[in-house]
């Protein structure tokens, strides 16, 4: 989702300065999200947010410090969230591609069936890739002169396993939120 998709959803559920937006996307919740940005730039989009209508700005007169502007969304930038958010879902072949999280942030804009289609959506491209995963040839390959064979299998044997436990529990997690939205609905 690009940056001006994850400010609009910043501020359509709170008012924000640029300087907490990117406070926001500095702490644990935003480095999750792997948004990775520098301070002009969030005032940057922030300006064309503006100019394209998706936001507006009141000037917070704060004593003694720089004047501050609060952004909020406008009902243009709220239908812009929800038309981005109601693009259907296609799950990365990399299941740590913040997209995925992005998306299930924002979706309080979206009713609570969109929120299940979403899970479920990830959940059944994950399980997909879990088999592909788990039936993965061993070979042994021609490494160049020099290269430890076995060592590198090893090496490549520790990779595979850990992104097998970082998938399983992507997976279990998927499940849990799953059952824990259908239980609610019923």
């Amino acid at each position: 989702m690009k940056l001006e998709h994850v400010l609009l959803g910043m501020v359509a559920m709170r008012p924000c300065t640029g300087y907490d937006l990117k406070r926001w996307l500095d702490s644990e919740m935003g480095r999750m999200l792997r948004i990775r940005t520098q301070q002009s730039q969030v005032y940057r989009t922030l300006n064309r947010m503006c100019a394209d209508g998706w936001v507006r700005y009141d000037v917070q007169r704060n004593e003694g410090r720089p004047d501050a502007k609060v952004y909020f969304a406008t009902e243009a930038g709220e239908r812009e969230l929800r038309e981005r958010l109601a693009v259907p879902y296609a799950p990365s072949p990399d299941f740590g591609d913040p997209e995925f999280l992005v998306r299930y942030t924002f979706v309080i804009f979206l009713d609570r069936d969109e929120q299940v289609r979403l899970v479920q959506t990830e959940l059944d491209a994950r399980l997909a890739q879990l088999d592909r995963f788990r039936a993965r040839e061993v070979r042994d390959e021609p490494w160049l002169p020099g290269v430890d064979q076995p060592r590198m299998a090893q090496i490549l044997d520790h990779v595979h396993g850990y992104k097998d436990l970082a998938l399983d529990t992507h997976v279990r997690w998927l499940k849990q939120t799953l059952a824990e939205l259908t239980e609610e609905t019923q």
